[in-house]
């Protein structure tokens, strides 16, 4: 599939279509595949050509020209679309109840890729049209119970560390920058009631900071061979750190970074923001800055793991090989080129704002001001700080609190905070969590900022289930605008019922201080939550116990031998049988019900014999009759 959701097979008219179409599997294929939910995504995987089944259902699906190049949805298409949700909502119904677990899994990752594979075309202005309102409730409702569970885990936090955590850096905010004076003041942003932290920030304390390239700065003349060369010195010769994918050779690169096709390019920068900066440098900064970061994410990484060794237990870095955790949220990594260029832009627009309305307001260009601001505007992507993002899932809270000590006491110390715990964040629909950005040192460039998030180990556990909802909800499935989220009365009227979270999915408190003291809202809380569970517990053993009982009738009606009805008493309208021996399971009682049942079949088979005999019998003495009635008129004759 090419940028715009179609592929050439699409393309193909005539005889080539119908060729390539002989070449896949057929939409039959795809239907026998979804009859049986519990067969994916293994039976996709028989799918011809080997490996490209998204490809292939992707045509199947969107495959006819008034769909992708006219944008309309036809009956076909609708028809096989419904036929795809249906199995889709059977998967979503099994992720929910998460029992079995890893049945649960395997479904939610099989509807993950199926959402991936049928984005549809660009030209479709929503490929989901036709069961977009059904598949939003039951992602509303996935999120509900994720939401509900997150909250619940933050109630039952306790103890001076969640004392802490909920009142940290104070208790009028929940984000600070440099909250322990570590930095020195910007020239750049003396303007600024409330400077922002910067990439190539410097600290009051002296020593080595991340320098921008000489070819940034407004003044310099620009150089591009010397562009070039400080790209491939952090991304590699052919640049796969700065764009993530390869470059062949000097024309490729260079391509690339004139075409600005991952960014920057003439759509996507609005001609506004070009009268205080170059574009095409903006798209550099970034590069290097990306190639910097992944070059060196690996050693960030491994430094930051041996420091919080000495906490007790050790936080697990999120996707290392000891998260036994599935798909997360909170994720460790280098943020992509486009995402990167994306945050960049907004930063941008943020700056344009601030120029027009405090330095160089409309028609008034020129001047020192117009300085400052075309370098406000030139070191914008050096505002973005999430471009290396390292994630720890720890136990308890008191761990978070340690181990924010120990980078708070390392040279460089905590030069952001953002407190997702405070009893003030305004968090959303994610989990809450604690996020701290550390200087890093790696190598002759300075220190490099880490983006270090903390988030407790039930927490993260919840975001593997959390993911595919908040991301449906993002508009990461879909090629235009984010679905709508529905309300909870939507949901409700949808499920027929008001929407209860099921205890047995909350896990239990593994704080370390639970037996300290808490406060009245917290205890409240955990008691409700008790006598939910025991609640739960109770329906459940009588729900069991009234399967056992279903199931022991069921048993000793198939073990029974049958009644003769002659035995049974009939009493006005009611029919008595006769009465049924249960007798314990021994060999001896065993043989006792043997021979009834012997005895039984042989007088029911005794039975129906002299019937069968009394029928022939009858059946011969009225032929007999028959023959004499007829000879007797012969002999009349």
């Amino acid at each position: 599939l090419d940028g715009a959701g179609v592929s050439l097979c699409m393309r193909a008219e005539g005889k080539a279509k119908e060729w390539m179409l002989e070449q896949v599997s057929p939409w039959e294929e795809f239907q026998r595949a979804f009859k049986l939910p519990d067969s994916l995504p293994d039976s996709l995987r028989r799918v011809v050509p080997s490996g490209s089944w998204e490809d292939v259902l992707c045509l199947h699906l969107f495959g006819e020209a008034e769909v992708w190049r006219d944008g309309k949805l036809t009956a076909q298409c609708q028809a096989r679309l419904e036929e795809m949700w249906q199995c889709m909502k059977q998967l979503m119904q099994r992720a929910f109840r998460r029992n079995p677990e890893a049945e649960a899994r395997q479904a939610m990752a099989t509807v993950r890729k199926l959402l991936d594979a049928s984005r549809g075309p660009q030209k479709l202005a929503d490929a989901r049209e036709s069961y977009r309102k059904e598949l939003s409730l039951e992602m509303l409702h996935h999120a509900m119970q994720s939401e509900a569970i997150h909250s619940i885990l933050y109630d039952m936090m306790s103890g001076p560390g969640s004392s802490w955590l909920k009142s940290f850096p104070d208790d009028r905010t929940w984000e600070r920058v440099d909250p322990f004076g570590k930095l020195k003041p910007d020239p750049l942003q003396q303007h600024r009631d409330r400077p922002k932290l910067r990439n190539t920030s410097e600290l009051a304390e002296g020593g080595r900071h991340l320098a921008a390239p000489g070819w940034v700065h407004p003044a310099m003349e620009l150089d591009l061979s010397q562009v070039l060369k400080d790209l491939r010195h952090v991304g590699g010769k052919d640049l796969q750190d700065c764009f993530g994918e390869e470059a062949f050779g000097d024309q490729d690169a260079i391509y690339r970074m004139l075409a600005g096709r991952h960014g920057f390019g003439p759509d996507a920068f609005p001609a506004r923001l070009s009268s205080f900066c170059e574009p095409s440098t903006i798209f550099w900064y970034c590069l290097w800055t990306r190639g910097l970061c992944h070059g060196r994410h690996e050693t960030i990484s491994k430094g930051l793991v041996s420091l919080l060794q000495g906490v007790d237990p050790p936080p697990v870095l999120v996707g290392s090989a000891d998260d036994h955790a599935d798909a997360v949220l909170a994720g460790s990594g280098v943020v992509g080129l486009q995402d990167l260029c994306e945050r960049v832009l907004e930063e941008m627009q943020d700056i344009y704002a601030e120029i027009r309305e405090s330095l160089v307001p409309e028609g008034q260009e020129g001047g020192e001001a117009s300085l400052l601001a075309r370098a406000l505007m030139a070191a914008a992507p050096s505002f973005v700080l999430s471009a290396n993002r390292i994630a720890f899932a720890v136990e308890h809270e008191a761990g978070i609190v340690e181990a924010f000590e120990v980078l708070r006491q390392r040279p460089g110390g905590v030069l952001q905070v953002r407190n997702g715990f405070n009893k003030k964040a305004r968090v959303g629909d994610e989990c809450r969590s604690l996020q701290v950005w550390v200087p890093v040192k790696t190598d002759r460039y300075g220190p490099l900022l880490a983006e270090v998030t903390f988030l407790l180990a039930d927490d993260h556990i919840e975001n593997s289930w959390h993911r595919l909802s908040l991301e449906y909800f993002r508009g990461v499935f879909d090629r235009h605008s984010p679905p709508k989220r529905p309300t909870l009365e939507q949901l409700e009227t949808n499920i027929k019922t008001r929407f209860v979270l099921n205890p047995s999915l909350i896990p239990e408190s593994k704080s370390k201080d639970h037996d300290g003291e808490v406060d009245e809202e917290t205890a409240r809380k955990m008691r409700e939550l008790a006598e939910l569970k025991a609640k739960e517990a109770e329906r459940k053993a009588q729900e069991e116990a009234r399967r056992k009982r279903e199931e022991l009738e069921r048993k000793l009606k198939e073990a029974s031998a049958n009644f003769d009805p002659a035995d049974c008493v009939v009493v006005g309208d009611m029919t008595f049988r006769p009465p049924v021996e249960v007798l314990p399971k021994t060999r001896r009682n065993e043989a006792l019900e043997m021979k009834k049942l012997e005895k039984f079949n042989a007088k029911k088979a005794a039975a129906g014999e002299a019937a069968e005999a009394a029928a022939a019998a009858a059946a011969f003495a009225e032929a007999e009759a028959d023959a004499q009635e007829g000879a007797g008129d012969e002999e009349g004759n």
